[in-house]
């Protein structure tokens, strides 16, 4: 079983780091809010006072952080883990970074130290049963030392060289996070031209949008349904795509704006859904 430094235990990265540790690896946690790392050590993880602590003597360290910037300062930043990865670790980095962030930490690892991303698709079921979908930016050989540990948490795939896991996590994602508001502005047409809500809901689930649009429908009529992607990861994720190259006059970018407005409602931490109501209630 390989030694793990876990960094970051959000709604994802816990689920994550639960099946490794169930799956007998030796695993080490960390987390900025400590209380989260909880009932990992319940089940027996080792829980890191800081990042350093988490990375020193682990073979692997995976990262699910909120982007770029969150892994560079865990890694690189003051008191960090960039001084304690051992000769030979990998860092696996998970979170939804974009390429130019990827490449920019690769070359900052330590020598005899390497990078390679890792982005994930799925939401809290997948994360939970071990069946996310893994794009791995990496060299064969990289590949072939972290696929056996990125097995435990779902079907592990290179798709090329470094950074082309987080290039096509953003391709992934532009569509994920762009399609909520084209059903928001759908059901707000509606709205406007009164038709019943309940039969234009019926309407777009037998559409092209089918499926986004039943997850739609009922992440927004019970808020008490748990959190699978929230609205400010979603607008992060489209900035990054637009960063990337997407078209700044383009539909992504109209979407950007609409998750933005959104999150300056008041919204960001709810189920990336609620732009539908946003849409919606708009004047």
């Amino acid at each position: 079983m390989a030694r793990i430094a876990f960094l970051g235990l959000g709604r994802m990265g816990v689920l994550m780091a639960g099946r490794l540790l169930t799956a007998g690896h030796d695993l080490t946690v960390w987390n900025r809010t400590a209380a989260k790392a909880e009932p990992l050590a319940w089940q027996g993880a080792r829980v890191a006072a800081d990042p350093a602590g988490a990375v020193d003597g682990a073979q692997f360290v995976i990262t699910m952080l909120a982007d770029g910037d969150a892994v560079d300062e865990v890694i690189f930043g003051t008191g960090a883990g960039a001084a304690k990865l051992a000769a030979g670790a990998t860092v696996v980095e998970m979170s939804t970074s974009g390429p130019e962030a990827v490449r920019n930490l690769r070359a900052k690892m330590p020598e005899g130290t390497t990078l390679v991303d890792a982005p994930v698709k799925g939401t809290l079921p997948q994360a939970e049963g071990g069946t996310l979908d893994i794009y791995v930016g990496g060299t064969e050989a990289e590949f072939a030392a972290v696929r056996e540990v990125l097995s435990v948490l779902g079907n592990p795939v290179r798709v090329g060289e470094t950074g082309a896991g987080a290039s096509l996590k953003l391709v992934v994602n532009a569509i994920t996070a762009t399609v909520p508001v084209l059903i928001g502005e759908a059901m707000a047409l509606a709205d406007g031209m009164g038709v019943d809500a309940g039969t234009a809901w019926d309407a777009l689930a037998g559409s092209a949008v089918g499926g986004m649009a039943r997850r739609m429908r009922e992440q927004t009529a019970d808020d008490g349904q748990p959190i699978t992607f929230s609205l400010s990861l979603a607008a992060k994720d489209l900035r990054l795509a637009l960063e990337a190259g997407a078209a700044a006059e383009g539909v992504i970018a109209a979407a950007r704006r609409e998750l933005g407005a959104a999150e300056q409602a008041g919204l960001g931490e709810r189920d990336f859904s609620a732009v539908v109501t946003h849409l919606r209630q708009r004047d």
